[in-house]
């Protein structure tokens, strides 16, 4: 365990009246900084060329995000400037492809029309469409500048725009889904102001159409002391059924069925499930995976194993939990958190691993036998990876997509008969012939192996040796693995492009804390065990240096969210090992995070600083209190990124250890903190400007000097 046994520079309650988001202090303080860092970025030499490259790509790759839900095509239409934000429905054409588009809401205009700055937010989609079968009305979640308080706003799917005396609630940190045309089951603590320790609302209600939200009927309240609640449609929300999800911690899971009377009724689910947000349903069925071996039907199955649960109360209460998918040896289901696991009306599609093969497999429901069976089985490409984006209560069809770090992505419906309608095809923003992807293993300070994937030009020669410019990434928190995308937003996006043709390369370790190996994997970083997951992306860096791939001067880490946590650690940790940081909407402070943003959530993933066992751990890796003053090795240039509308993790932590940073007297670090983005700031859409001053940062800071 990494212990830093310097002196401190100020006590740590001297930078705790940073943590104010909009006190005209704090904004004061964090303008002054942003000036420093954007004045100091902008006169980088690099700045205007990564700039107007950016710029032209974007202007290329305006890529449309479809979902197909009740028979229809949704997207969002947006350009690189964020002038035009449509969100537009297609009727399907027989051959999977969609027709002419229409605008369903001017999302742009609204927002000017209302004085604010919306950002469509797309989670959960499928349980805020009414259909039956043509989708009629859409429950949209708008965020004002990207924070995690949303309105919902009910539009009309075809006649287009806000539909008059339609539902209309927020903003909240609230979640609602459909029951019927007339009502909708809406979780929001406007009403009675009853919430989680994480900010989110605790009490579940009917809300009639017509009527007020606080004439509501009440079905349920989950307990204070949950982490999140959330909400979601099980089949077609005009069957009057919804779920109600409770993460007791975010390894602990309770499911409800509501009915439309009012009728609430837990599912009979081992309580050991993994991240799975949102839920999963097919027309009845809600889908888990279980990060403990558990019984079902008198039959244990593994850790890692894919369940559905009836919300049909006509099935007997021990047949309604059925085992959907159970892994054999060495096999795993690294992607069910993120993109792993769809479902349809009465099928579910994953993806899994074995023997570090990638494939996806379909499984069918049997109705009369309660079980389900294996429709196909298909092998996917190496260097690939497929992303199941979609499914719909109301046919067996999926929205698929497959890409990897070298492949642009394409994305199609798949029918049920296992047909496939393409309907996008990214273009090819760089040469990929010029590079090369090789997956390598370091060994870690307790022996493990952790894997990870090296992105590099071709044609590097051995006069190149130890000279190469690396940024080195990873996540490791959560149980949410690494996607080998192309031009991923976690790995910078479209933004990775100039750093590319610069001469650049991109490593990803595949630290522990993700689910790359299943949830042991995850949980071999969970609470005092962090510190493992540090040390995984430890070795893999030392490793790149050993191998003569590059150096210290030339090897940048970047990370967002839990990967800035792990950026700043890095920073702190291994000041030696770096020669740039870029740590994007950081956790900072791990004794003062449940006390921000949505914090209190993530006690059962970080440990609970109150909790005297976990605190020695806790504070030793904790990058804002390893911070010291006249540190032995100097701290690398560094860049952070905030947005001061990130209610998610808050934007206490980058100011906090920014200022202290600076009075420890470290040379070149830059707080550059936007008024809007929320937590998603680093959106190269949304945000070119920021994009390319964190390019060139790096590009500037790493690139061998001519």
């Amino acid at each position: 365990m990494f212990v830093n046994e310097a002196v401190p520079i100020k006590p740590d309650d001297e930078y705790v009246w940073l943590e104010a988001a909009t006190a005209p202090a704090c904004l004061a303080w964090s303008s002054a900084e942003t000036k420093l860092a954007t004045d100091h970025l902008d006169a980088l030499p690099q700045k205007k060329i990564v700039e107007e490259r950016l710029r032209e790509l974007l202007a290329q790759e305006a890529a449309p995000a479809e979902r197909q839900i009740a028979g229809k095509l949704f997207r969002l239409r947006k350009n690189a400037a964020n002038s035009l934000v449509v969100f537009e429905v297609a009727d399907k054409n027989l051959d999977g492809t969609a027709g002419a588009w229409r605008v369903v809401i001017d999302i742009g205009a609204l927002s000017k029309a209302e004085g604010k700055n919306y950002i469509f937010v797309d989670f959960d989609l499928q349980s805020r469409v009414l259909g039956g079968p043509d989708a009629t009305r859409v429950l949209l979640y708008l965020s004002d500048g990207g924070s995690d308080l949303v309105e919902v706003v009910e539009v009309d799917a075809v006649q287009g725009g806000v539909l008059p005396g339609g539902f209309r609630a927020g903003p909240d940190r609230l979640a609602v889904c459909y029951l019927g045309l007339e009502h909708i089951l809406i979780q929001t603590s406007v009403t009675n102001g009853r919430k989680t320790a994480a900010g989110m609302p605790c009490t579940a209600f009917i809300w009639q159409r017509g009527t007020d939200l606080t004439e509501a009927k009440e079905v349920y309240t989950a307990p204070a002391t949950d982490a999140i609640s959330l909400l979601t449609s099980v089949g077609p929300p005009e069957n009057g059924r919804a779920i109600i999800t409770r993460a007791i911690d975010y390894t602990t899971w309770a499911h409800y069925s509501v009915t439309l009377d009012g009728t609430v009724t837990e599912l009979p689910l081992p309580q050991k499930q993994c991240l799975l947000v949102p839920p999963r349903t097919t027309a009845e069925h809600l889908i888990v995976s279980l990060v403990d071996k558990a019984v079902v039907r008198g039959v244990e199955v593994p850790a890692g194993s894919i369940l559905a649960c009836t919300v049909d109360p006509a099935v007997p209460e021990d047949e309604r939990v059925s085992v959907v998918f159970a892994p054999g040896a060495n096999e795993y289901t690294p992607h069910v958190v993120a993109d792993g696991v769809q479902a349809s009306r009465s099928r579910v599609l994953l993806t899994a691993t074995k023997d570090g093969q990638e494939r996806r497999q379909l499984m069918q429901w049997d109705t009369a036998s309660h079980t389900w069976s294996e429709l196909r089985s298909t092998p996917i490409d190496t260097g690939s990876h497929i992303s199941l984006l979609g499914g719909d209560y109301y046919s067996e069809t999926f929205v698929v997509s497959e890409s990897g770090l070298l492949r642009p992505t394409v994305s199609w419906i798949e029918t049920g008969d296992g047909g496939r309608a393409e309907f996008y095809a990214q273009s090819a923003l760089f040469d990929v012939d010029q590079f090369q992807l090789q997956q390598h293993a370091a060994i870690s300070k307790d022996g493990t192996s952790v894997d990870y994937v090296l992105l590099s030009p071709r044609d590097t020669t051995s006069a190149d040796a130890g000279k190469l410019p690396v940024l080195v990434t990873a996540y490791g928190v959560m149980g949410i693995s690494m996607m080998m995308r192309h031009l991923d937003p976690i790995l910078g996006g479209v933004s990775l492009v100039p750093w590319l043709e610069s001469g650049g390369a991109l490593a990803v370790a595949l630290v522990r804390g993700g689910s790359e190996r299943g949830p042991a994997w995850h949980e071999a970083a969970q609470g005092t065990r962090r510190q493992k997951s540090y040390d995984d992306f430890i070795a893999v860096a030392e490793k790149l240096v050993r191998d003569g791939i590059t150096a210290p001067q030339h090897m940048g880490v970047f990370g967002a969210s839990g990967g800035g946590l792990l950026a700043a650690v890095m920073a702190v940790q291994r000041p030696d090992l770096f020669g740039a940081v870029v740590a994007d909407v950081p956790m900072t402070d791990m004794i003062r995070f449940p006390l921000l943003g949505m914090g209190g959530a993530w006690v059962k993933e970080y440990g609970d600083p109150s909790d005297p066992t976990m605190i020695d751990a806790i504070r030793a890796y904790s990058p804002l209190h390893n911070i010291v003053n006249d540190a032995p090795t100097p701290y690398p240039p560094q860049l952070v990124t905030v947005s001061t509308k990130d209610d998610r993790v808050g934007v206490g932590h980058a100011r906090k250890f920014v200022a202290k940073m600076k009075d420890a007297g470290a040379p070149d670090i830059f707080l550059h903190e936007d008024g809007a983005g929320g937590h998603n700031v680093s959106d190269s859409f949304k945000n070119a400007q920021l994009m390319s001053r964190r390019v060139a940062f790096l590009i500037n800071r790493l690139q061998p000097s001519s």
